[in-house]
């Protein structure tokens, strides 16, 4: 068994290689050649402080504090190189977090230590239709409507992948093939998140995602299909999830005033219920989440917006069949609330409906308030299906064109299917920032 694992390890670097080397060649080439060079660096670095009292979710005294308190800072620092055609970018992180006192909830998600998390190259063809571009590297991403891939804005660190882009027009439509390695971020110990300690993050080729994502002309038509693999293997524990999740999100106007939009995912597949090397039990998977949207400009400055989100869950571990969506790669700040130390409703199993206004009437500020009502879609056995009703602020000041700063909050006053636990409680969240970008 580790002689497998380790000729299959031997292959994994061999492939790289053979993979970069005439990606190098072809990289010195131009710029041996090249008539012009042109370089930008670029970057931000913020700095943020939140505080929790009463956690969201049931727990007990024995998992966690009634109160949370943190302070993440994250630097990002863009280098970019272009000549010709080609385009070589490169991007460090530096994701920390301090008073955090061993929060379980701390993870990977929130500490990533001086890691490059894009290095890739970019090389595009000069002409309007068919292939229009290639990338090949370590890249962050976002696709649509960001619900199923995504890099990260609120929390502290972003997603990055492995691989290669095809980009081109057919139609007019903008059509992209993709093969990505999701990287895994290290490391993953609490102690070692606790500590800010560092280790490379790494793609694995046991676990893989790929697809098309497409574009119509006028963009109000977005198509995504994902194909996402993993298995098991000496390096990585897994639920030996095989899905194929497929996304229409259309966006249209009416009668000139109002805007609606709705989004439709359907996903199916295999999955085990845990990443445990014992359970061997493959069970069919069928999810699906529905968003739907519409708005309104009441004047220059207000925008009013409704909001309902369907998304499918799954209450029974003991049939054969697993129906909690899963959002793969997505972020979901920006429909339930602040993550991190907030951490808001996961995209699964959850009914939402709500209201939202964002008003930018004074010159350098950005107010957003929004409420939301929240059930179980598939309640636990013997609870309540209500969540519970969240109100949610964010103001945003744009002090000079390099100086942001932030205020906002929550407070969710749970509903009877959450006044369970130690902690059954109102949760109240606040959180102040300021972002620096050069």
């Amino acid at each position: 068994m580790l002689m497998k694992y380790k000729r299959k390890a031997s292959w994994f670097y061999f492939r790289k290689f053979s993979i970069s080397a005439p990606l190098l060649f072809i990289l010195v080439s131009a710029v041996a050649n090249a008539s012009s060079i042109k370089y930008d660096v670029s970057g931000s670095y913020r700095l943020r402080y939140e505080t929790l009292h009463n956690p969201i979710f049931p727990t007990t005294r024995d998992e966690r504090d009634k109160s949370n308190e943190r302070i993440s800072s994250q630097l990002l620092v863009k280098g970019q190189v272009a000549w010709n055609n080609f385009q070589v970018t490169a991007e460090l992180a530096d994701s920390r977090v301090f008073l955090d006192d061993n929060d379980p909830t701390l993870t990977s998600s929130q500490v990533n230590t001086l890691e490059p998390i894009q290095f890739f190259m970019r090389y595009t063809l000069p002409r309007n239709g068919g292939l229009k571009a290639v990338s090949i590297g370590r890249m962050t991403i976002d696709h649509g409507s960001r619900r199923l891939l995504a890099q990260a804005v609120y929390r502290n660190t972003k997603n990055s992948f492995d691989g290669v882009l095809l980009d081109w027009v057919w139609n007019k439509w903008d059509i992209r093939g993709f093969y990505l390695l999701p990287v895994s971020r290290n490391p993953s110990t609490s102690q070692a998140l606790d500590n800010n300690e560092r280790a490379f993050d790494k793609s694995v080729s046991e676990r893989k995602i790929f697809g098309l994502y497409s574009t119509s002309p006028d963009d109000n038509v977005k198509l995504q299909s994902y194909w996402f693999k993993e298995d098991d293997s000496a390096r990585l524990s897994t639920k030996n999830r095989d899905l194929f999740t497929l996304s229409v999100d259309y966006t249209w106007s009416i009668a000139n005033t109002w805007k609606a939009n709705v989004e439709v995912i359907g996903q199916t597949g295999t999955s085990h219920q845990t990443t445990s090397a014992t359970d061997l039990t493959e069970k069919e998977v069928r999810g699906f989440m529905m968003h739907g949207a519409i708005e309104k400009q009441l004047k220059l400055a207000t925008l009013l917006r409704a909001e309902l989100d369907y998304i499918s869950g799954d209450n029974d571990a003991s049939d054969d069949t697993i129906t909690n969506f899963d959002s793969l790669y997505g972020v979901r700040r920006f429909d339930f609330g602040p993550t991190d130390v907030y951490q808001a409703m996961p995209r699964r199993n959850l009914v939402a409906i709500g209201a939202r206004s964002v008003n930018t009437a004074f010159d350098h500020h950005n107010l957003m308030v929004s409420y939301k009502a929240m059930w179980y879609e598939e309640a636990p056995e013997s609870v309540d299906s209500f969540i519970g009703n969240q109100i949610e602020f964010r103001w945003r000041w744009q002090v000079k064109p390099n100086l942001r700063l932030a205020l906002g909050g929550a407070y969710l006053k749970k509903g009877k299917g959450f006044e369970r636990g130690d902690y059954s409680g109102d949760s109240r969240f606040l959180f102040t920032g300021a972002r620096y970008t050069f």
